[in-house]
Parts: C-alpha cells; sequence; structure tokens
C-alpha cells in the first residue's frame, strides 16, 4: 500500500545566502507553485513540506486563507520537516556540508535571518507576525502552536551525515556515466577524471547552495543528488512517505540495489511506471486564478475525493482508467464542466526486494546502505516525479 504523505520537493522553498525575503517572495508570486500545491491536496492526504525558515507559511496563508489553513494543520492535511542545516557545497575541498550562522553582538539577526539560523520554536511566529500583520494575536498564536504540532525537526550527527548525505551522494554520481559525464562536460577542458570535492566554480573561500530551478553545472548537480538522499531521509521520518522529487531520481535508486549486490535483472524488476492519462490538468486554471485553493481544499473533502486517493493508495492498478474516473469524479461539476487542457501523472511504483524474487547471497546478509536496508524490510516508496530539476538525461518539460 502506498503512504498517505507525500515529501513534496517542490514545495521546498530553496534559500541562498541572500535575504529569504527574496527567495520567499520569487516563490510566492509564481502561480504554478500555488497550482502545484492544490493538486497535491487532491492527491495526498497529508504534503510534508521541507522548510527552514518556514517562510512557506504566509504562502499558504495566502493561498488559503486563515480558516482552510487551520482546519488543515488540525487534520494533519498539512505538516512540515525541518532540516538539522542548510546543505552546501564548501570550496577548498570540503565539497557537501551542512553549516549554520551565529548571530554576534556587532551582527545580530534581523528577524528573517532568526527565522532561518535561529530555534524552530520562533520562525513560525516571526514569518506570522511581519508576513501576516493583519492577523490578531489569537489567530497568529494558534497557527503557530498548530504549526509546531505539524512539524519535526530532522537531526543527523557528523557520522550519518558524511555516511548517508555526503558519501552516498559522491558514489551516486560516479556509478553513473551519464551523471560523471555531465559533471566532466562542465569542468575546465584536460582533465581526465572528476574530483566531486574540488570542483571548479567554487573558490576556496567560497560556499554555494542549490537555488536554482536547472541543473547548470557540476556543483548543481552535487547539491541536487544530496537532497535527493537527503529527501529518502526525511520519508523514513515521516513513516516511509512518498517523495515528489526529480525525474531521474529513479535510476540513482535503482544503482542503489545493484551497488548493494542485487543482480541488473532483479533491480530492474523493482519498479514499474503508472501512469494516469487524459486527466484534467486543472493547474492552468488555478494558475490563472479562476479556481482558489480555497476551491480546491472543499472539493477534497468529498466523499469521491476521499475514495479516490484511497484507491490510489492501494497500488494494485490494473485498469487506470477506473483511476482517472475516480479522479474526474473527485473534481465536481465546478471543474469538469470547464474546458481544461489534458495531462499525465507519472507514478514509479517501487517493489521491496525481498517480495520480487530471490535474495543474493550478498544482500541476504546485513546490507551497509540505508536505502536498501529499508526496501528490504518493506518500503515501497512510490515517486511522484516532476521536472523541476530534472536531473542530466531527463530535459525539462
Amino acid at each position: 500500500m502506498g503512504s498517505k504523505s507525500i515529501i513534496d520537493s517542490r514545495l521546498w522553498i530553496r534559500l541562498d545566502l541572500d535575504t529569504t525575503l527574496k527567495a520567499n517572495s520569487f516563490y510566492h508570486t509564481h502561480p504554478w507553485h500555488r497550482a502545484h500545491f492544490a493538486t497535491q491536496l487532491l492527491l495526498y492526504d497529508q504534503i510534508v513540506i521541507p522548510t527552514k525558515d518556514f517562510g512557506i507559511l504566509p504562502i499558504l496563508m495566502s493561498w488559503m486563507g486563515y480558516s482552510a489553513l487551520q482546519e488543515a494543520l488540525e487534520t494533519d492535511s498539512i505538516a512540515f520537516v525541518r532540516p538539522k542545516s542548510l546543505i552546501g557545497y564548501a570550496g577548498n575541498g570540503n565539497a557537501i556540508s551542512g553549516f549554520e550562522i551565529q548571530a554576534s553582538k556587532e551582527k545580530p539577526f534581523n528577524w528573517y535571518q532568526e527565522s532561518l539560523f535561529g530555534s524552530m520554536e520562533d520562525a513560525p511566529e516571526l514569518q506570522l507576525r511581519y508576513q501576516c500583520p493583519f492577523l490578531s494575536r489569537e489567530e497568529r498564536l494558534s497557527l503557530k502552536m498548530l504549526t509546531l504540532q505539524k512539524s519535526r525537526q530532522m537531526e543527523w550527527d557528523n557520522d550519518s551525515f558524511m555516511k548517508q548525505i555526503v558519501n552516498e551522494s559522491y558514489t551516486d554520481i560516479i556509478d553513473s556515466p551519464e551523471l560523471a559525464q555531465f559533471v566532466m562536460a562542465h569542468e575546465p577542458g584536460g582533465i581526465k577524471s572528476i574530483n566531486l570535492t574540488n570542483l571548479s566554480g567554487v573558490e576556496p573561500n567560497q560556499f554555494r547552495v542549490l537555488n536554482l530551478e536547472q541543473i547548470k553545472d557540476g556543483v548543481d548537480l552535487v547539491l541536487r543528488v544530496a537532497e535527493i538522499n537527503l529527501e529518502l531521509l526525511m520519508a523514513e521520518l515521516y513513516g516511509d512517505a512518498d517523495l515528489c522529487t526529480s525525474a531521474g531520481a529513479e535510476t540513482l535508486l535503482q544503482k542503489k540495489l545493484i551497488r548493494s549486490g542485487a543482480v541488473p535483472e532483479l533491480a530492474h524488476k523493482f519498479q514499474s511506471l503508472l501512469e494516469l492519462e487524459n486527466i484534467p490538468d486543472i493547474r492552468p486554471v488555478i494558475a490563472e486564478g479562476e479556481i482558489s485553493v480555497r476551491e480546491i481544499w472543499r472539493l477534497r473533502q468529498k466523499r469521491e475525493s476521499i475514495r479516490f486517493r484511497e484507491w490510489l493508495r492501494e497500488g494494485s492498478y490494473t485498469d487506470g482508467r477506473e483511476l482517472e474516473k475516480a479522479y474526474v469524479s473527485s473534481l465536481g461539476a465546478a471543474l469538469t464542466s470547464l474546458s481544461l487542457p489534458a495531462r499525465i501523472f507519472r507514478f514509479i511504483l517501487t517493489t521491496a526486494v525481498g517480495t520480487i524474487g530471490p535474495i543474493t547471497g550478498v544482500l541476504a546478509g546485513v546490507v551497509d546502505n540505508f536505502f536498501v536496508e529499508k526496501w528490504l524490510s518493506g518500503y515501497s516508496p512510490r515517486l511522484f516525479v516532476d521536472q523541476i530539476r530534472a536531473l542530466p538525461g531527463k530535459p525539462n518539460d
């Protein structure tokens, strides 16, 4: 059975070392982010949003309004996961690194820096106070408490970070000829091998974070692969949630299995593709403001919508048309009466390795790989593949 929850990478606002207000404002004013959020409300019981500064909270307020947002938090429809630190690429051979910034008497934090690098308990309050001044004190405190109740801080020690994020990401790239070739193509000419810990474009005293919707060079690629590995850890934190992740991530997961000893034939069986075709694409009308997120929220409560999400979780799909009809039914007359373009939903359905064939001798033993251990124990994530920050070889639509 699929998960009720999804870790949604598209709702993760990437923050760089510039003011967070710029990144959050740019995200807020892009109508397709709102459209994506509304679509996910119809597909999943719970949307888990990664965030460091909770800058998404005032944005959700703008999209949904106070009452709907409060209800969404109270019913566990929205939750948040906060990474321990930001991840970036440091020069001088340090490469993938987690980092924090401390305030000082000479350089105290302003409010948005405090929300980013201060305590999780203060961040929602700061965002609501300064970005939603129209809220009463009671409303602000109510949303703050609900947000904190639905939030988890993601901690890690240095050993687990190095093993599960840093070293795993380097191995993922080296193990993929396509990804390794992409890095090589963006390094100065004449080199015969790549050094992922010392890529060009980052000086010894510089630090770079991923804040792009396209992967433009080797540093971007290293950081995006590290994020995919971080997403997998987040999914485990939320009880093996599904993932909305970059196109190409499914290939990385296959190669993790092969590295751990699975024969290629077995690894290739671990995934299948579910495509829901010819279903109404509600994103344009939401992006244009013809249908509001609040209206989608009301449709989400319908019995037909609840039933559709239950069917989607089951994972045993013999007739895609049945699910397509269920999705259309969940939209109701308000949307199906419109002339909407069609779209395709693509889900990568992964299967626990132990259930799809004989386990090799290597896999039968203790597997020193977090992700394969999870699959062997029954974790079968479903990947909602998105074109944002698609890995090389998976161009954006």
